[in-house]
């Protein structure tokens, strides 16, 4: 109901937001996924580590910037004064998100140099894994708007 009355202007900003949102949940738990499978099988660990650097590059990154455009867009036509909580939690988990994603791509860097092997080849997949539920909060923020 509230789509028939949100005035046209809004559709764009608020399309960019949600489909930079998509892209990047997704991406990152594809980033997830294979690393966590990248540990367990080891005989494919650098196949696994080129895929997730490649994921994160070609998906992740677009991902964020888009939501993250998306939203400031949105922000200002919707909120011009002052945003509700459940924006702030969006911007809370975006923001301080950037430079867990910029560890997260320096690790999935250096584990597709070391093959798949050592220390940050373990340590994509529990980063990775931790932006997810920090984006699923989110999520869950915008979708249901609490208080």
């Amino acid at each position: 109901m509230l789509a028939v009355i949100r005035p046209d202007s809004w559709n764009l900003p608020l399309f960019v937001h949600v489909l930079g949102a998509m892209i990047l949940f997704g991406g990152t738990a594809t980033v997830a996924i294979v690393g966590f499978a990248g540990r367990t099988r080891s005989e494919h660990a650098e196949l696994l580590a080129r895929v997730s650097l490649k994921t994160f590059l070609f998906l992740v990154v677009p991902g964020w910037i888009a939501m993250r455009i998306g939203a400031g867009w949105i922000a200002d036509k919707e909120f011009p004064k002052d945003t509700p909580g459940w924006v702030d939690v969006g911007f809370i988990v975006s923001e301080p998100g950037a430079l867990l994603l910029i560890a997260l791509g320096i690790l999935a860097w250096v584990s597709a140099r070391r093959h798949g092997v050592g220390r940050a080849a373990v340590a994509v997949p529990v980063l990775a894994g931790i932006y997810v539920v920090a984006l699923g909060i989110a999520w869950w923020a915008m979708s249901a708007k609490p208080g």
